[in-house]
């Protein structure tokens, strides 16, 4: 029986996790559930943040579809509770191999490659989101993944 992967892709805004998901995707024959998408389509752009329990449900439902397939969830899990959260749908729907996928990228980078692209994040969420990751991932390998990849 094959094992069923998920990849849980780690980074905050502006570190190349959807353009690194495009490539695993690709690579790995998987669906991308990405929290970006499902907000433009539930509020009519990306940028809006919404009522999350509406935008998990989505996220829940097409985890659920996409059952026996490999899945990657582009968002940004920069958080040990937002992570835990994830593993626990994942496990839910019988994913048996989990991945963390860390985006390690610099402040600057992030910056920059936001104030490039045709959606913004605002700075000050940037700026707390790298921290937040930062502080996370000083635990992140006590965490329920089954493996970690780190791309820098």
């Amino acid at each position: 029986m094959n094992q069923l992967t998920a990849y849980v892709l780690v980074g905050p805004p502006g570190s190349g996790k959807s353009t690194y998901a495009a490539k695993l995707a690709e690579t790995e024959n998987a669906v991308i559930v990405s929290g970006d998408d499902i907000r433009a389509e539930l509020y009519g752009d990306s940028r809006i943040q919404g009522d999350w329990s509406e935008i998990w449900d989505e996220i829940d439902t097409r985890v659920s579809e996409s059952c026996g397939m490999s899945v990657i969830l582009d968002g940004t899990h920069c958080r040990e509770d937002y992570r835990a959260e994830a593993i626990a749908l994942l496990k839910s729907y019988g994913y048996d191999r989990i991945e963390a996928v860390v985006l390690e990228t610099s402040l600057p980078n992030c910056l920059e490659r936001n104030a490039n692209r045709e959606r913004n994040v605002p700075e000050h969420v940037i700026e707390q989101m790298h921290s937040d990751l930062q502080q996370s991932l000083k635990t992140i390998m006590g965490e329920s993944f089954d493996r970690f990849t780190f791309v820098y």
